[in-house]
């Protein structure tokens, strides 16, 4: 009996001891918990300060107090002074003679200024690292300039590109579409009828041409039935190209990469590049009026005599029309003459380019 009671004693007193521990954590954890919301708040109240500190000034304006300096924003105090020094030396008003001088050097004041000074260097660091807490500063002082990354070159290029193969894209698609569209419209239908018609009466004849004896008649008519099927779906698709090319002619050449814009852009720019850079031949080939196809008809030595004129001023230009006897009324009242050289040049270079295309 001792025992038992002994035994119920020191589970008492193990329950209470146990009670006693965990009462002890639960003080402990809310403690911890207190000190952490008010660490929590204190640092709330203190960034809420050095905000409000921060945007009281305006520091160095446009410009980087750090790039001012040449220092970066981890440089210890005897850097940023050394730093300081140096330029104050060098762009003193006082010692160098350039306009800028004085401006420079206060600018460098003001941003020594601001980083010698701890409590100033805190506030600046808070409002560099939190610019979005500070709009109206960045709007009043921002260069609001926009450097892209990338050649405009070559974002030119790009769009060019991308245009081009849009344009490709939509002319296949609409050819595409109207094709279908004439598939599907009556007069398809009944030319390819009348098509496939043909195409059978055709094979009939040729078939009744060739002959076949009454033996093959009947292998050929108890097989018929199951070959009926097929060659009639063979016809139609025989008559189905054979329409479907005529409709390709019809609408003329199909989509071409040199029907885009890059290609386009190509001679285009050639011709710009050399009006630009005035090369001669292409000068002296518009002055005239000729294609590069006509201006390559011409003879390489009466070519250089032609460059040789400079026909790209208008002085030259109209000297050498008087001389061939291009333009003006002077000769009007005056009974034909035969065309000058010039003419005969620029009718044999027509009748050659038109010869050549067809």
């Amino acid at each position: 009996g001792g025992a038992g009671q002994g035994g119920a004693a020191w589970s008492t007193a193990w329950c209470a001891h146990m009670r006693s521990l965990r009462l002890l954590a639960v003080a402990v954890l809310a403690v911890a918990a207190a000190q952490e919301e008010e660490e929590e708040g204190d640092f709330k109240s203190e960034n809420a300060r050095r905000r409000d500190e921060a945007a009281k000034y305006t520091y160095c304006e446009e410009d980087n107090c750090y790039d001012l300096l040449g220092v970066k924003p981890t440089s210890l105090a005897f850097a940023i002074k050394r730093a300081y020094r140096r330029l104050a030396a060098e762009w003193h008003p006082d010692k160098n003679p350039d306009p800028m001088a004085r401006e420079k050097f206060q600018k460098f004041a003001n941003a020594y200024s601001v980083l010698a000074d701890t409590e100033m260097r805190a506030n600046y660091d808070y409002l560099l690292e939190h610019p979005m807490e500070f709009p109206m500063h960045f709007m009043r002082f921002g260069s609001g300039q926009y450097a892209p990354k990338t050649d405009p070159r070559v974002a030119l290029a790009l769009c060019v590109l991308l245009v081009s193969a849009m344009q490709y894209v939509y002319r296949h698609q609409t050819r595409a579409n109207l094709l279908a569209s004439a598939k599907q419209s009556r007069e398809y239908q009944a030319r390819l009828r009348l098509l496939m018609e043909q195409m059978a009466e055709a094979e009939k004849k040729g078939a009744d041409k060739k002959g076949v004896s009454g033996k093959a008649r009947q292998t050929s008519g108890s097989s018929k039935s199951s070959r009926k099927g097929g060659a009639a779906a063979e016809l139609r698709a025989a008559a189905e190209a054979q329409l479907e090319v005529e409709l390709e002619s019809e609408l003329g050449e199909p989509p071409s990469w040199k029907n885009t814009l890059v290609f386009s852009l190509v001679p285009m720019m050639r011709e710009f590049y050399a009006v630009i850079t005035k090369e001669p031949e292409t000068l002296t080939r518009r002055a005239l009026g000729l294609s590069a196809y006509q201006w390559g008809l011409i003879d390489a030595e009466e070519r250089e005599e032609l460059l040789g004129k400079e026909l790209w001023e208008s002085d030259n230009l109209e000297a050498y029309n008087e001389e061939m006897g291009i333009g003006g009324d002077a000769g009007a009242a005056q009974k034909p003459k035969k065309p000058s050289k010039a003419k005969q040049r620029k009718a044999a270079l027509r009748g050659g380019a038109a010869e050549a295309m067809d």
